[in-house]
């Protein structure tokens, strides 16, 4: 006597579905990727071509007068830029101003100022209507700390009345950058 042993297979529903999704999801990794690759290797870089071939043959279309235009505003472009250098590295006298506004007796005036900002000296003519405001004007001065040194010159009785003097003023180096 044999005794016959079946085996059923029972396959379940949800298993199925895991193999199609498995399947059907290996098939689109490889699909995207044979795209990816032929659009990286193949068509970018022959795009790349057309569009620099097109780009040469539009600059030799350009007319004269517009090839004129583009090299006269590179060089104002290239003007502007100096500029750009040139005032970025300026010394700066906007603090010295703010400052020497203060110190300036009301009884004295300067009919000339100019400025060296490479030696940080200011150089001055002034106009006193007698010798005491000249005389509290150094000391004030005297008294400034952004002042590294001055030096009073030439002074004289003014014609109409009065003291004109000339004065240089050396200030500290943080004071002019």
């Amino acid at each position: 006597m044999s005794i016959e042993l079946k085996q059923e297979k029972n396959f379940s529903i949800v298993g199925i579905v895991v193999q199609i999704i498995f399947i059907i999801s290996v098939a689109v990794f490889l699909i995207s990727s044979t795209v990816l690759v032929y659009y990286q290797f193949f068509q970018i870089p022959k795009n790349t071509e057309e569009l620099s071939k097109l780009h040469q043959f539009l600059i030799l279309q350009k007319p004269e007068q517009e090839k004129k235009t583009e090299v006269e505003a590179l060089a104002i472009q290239n003007k502007v830029d100096d500029f750009k250098v040139l005032y970025r590295n300026r010394a700066k006298l906007s603090k010295y101003f703010t400052h020497f506004e203060k110190w300036i007796h009301p009884q004295v005036y300067f009919s000339s100022f100019s400025i060296d900002a490479n030696t940080r000296t200011a150089d001055l003519k002034g106009y006193s209507s007698d010798f005491k405001p000249l005389i509290d004007q150094l000391e004030i001065i005297k008294k400034q700390p952004m002042i590294e040194r001055y030096q009073v010159s030439d002074i004289k009785l003014a014609e109409k009345g009065g003291v004109s003097f000339s004065l240089s003023i050396t200030s500290k180096s943080e004071t002019i950058k």
